[in-house]
């Protein structure tokens, strides 16, 4: 769809608290809200507030009035999905540098005061050199990982040790994420609810349970696989 003509360019303004203890009171989308509009009047943008009560950062499914601001802004419906800082859109540097990548493709702009990052073109290029940042800090963490995998498997060779099942390259990074997230002692049911919120499929395409979470830590693979 063609971008719609408008006097001022139209701001989607999305605030998010992620507790219900926020969501009831609504302070912290309150003052969310009067940091992005006094934004919004500084810079002559029209705006539109979007508010996402209750809902973690860490992906971005699940958040319902977000995808669907996504959604107009692709479509040509608003120019600028304007947040107060990065991680009221998202806690995951891949998801942001999949967003950037969008909105340079569909023609719109991230603006994140608090995070000096602006990609409009009224902000020059500072603005959109920090996304560009953010984005390039996602791509070196996939290559780090890779280069770890790599790393590990050919040590482990050199061992003569049993290596294990080989694992897919689309689903590398989620078995390598479940091993993370076990080192940092999140137990194998909060694993499996996590995933299962967050729409990622296990190998196979299925829902993750703890005996699917389970079998990968304490398989071989995971010897070699784990940093």
């Amino acid at each position: 769809m063609a971008k719609q003509q408008r006097v001022r360019p139209l701001a989607l303004a999305y605030a998010r608290v992620s507790t219900l203890d926020q969501a009831e009171n609504g302070v912290s989308l309150d003052a969310q809200e009067a940091i992005l509009r006094d934004h919004a009047k500084h810079q002559g943008w029209d705006i539109e507030v979007l508010r996402e009560e209750g809902k973690s950062a860490k992906s971005l499914k699940g958040r319902p009035v977000l995808l669907d601001a996504l959604t107009r802004l692709d479509a040509g419906g608003a120019d600028i999905l304007l947040a107060v800082r990065l991680d009221r859109l998202s806690r995951s540097l891949i998801d942001f540098a999949g967003l950037y990548e969008r909105s340079d493709k569909k023609g719109w702009s991230i603006v994140l005061p608090a995070s000096a990052i602006d990609t409009s073109a009224s902000a020059g290029p500072a603005g959109k050199f920090s996304a560009q940042i953010q984005a390039a800090a996602a791509e070196l963490e996939r290559g780090l990982i890779s280069v770890r995998t790599r790393e590990a498997l050919a040590q482990r060779k050199a061992e003569g040790k049993r290596l294990g099942r080989t694992v897919s390259e689309d689903f590398l990074l989620t078995y390598q994420r479940v091993l993370h997230m076990h080192a940092n002692r999140m137990t194998m049911n909060a694993i499996a609810r996590t995933l299962n919120a967050e729409g990622v499929t296990t190998a196979k395409g299925k829902t993750w349970h703890p005996s699917t979470v389970r079998a990968i830590i304490t398989s071989e693979t995971a010897k070699r696989l784990a940093v």
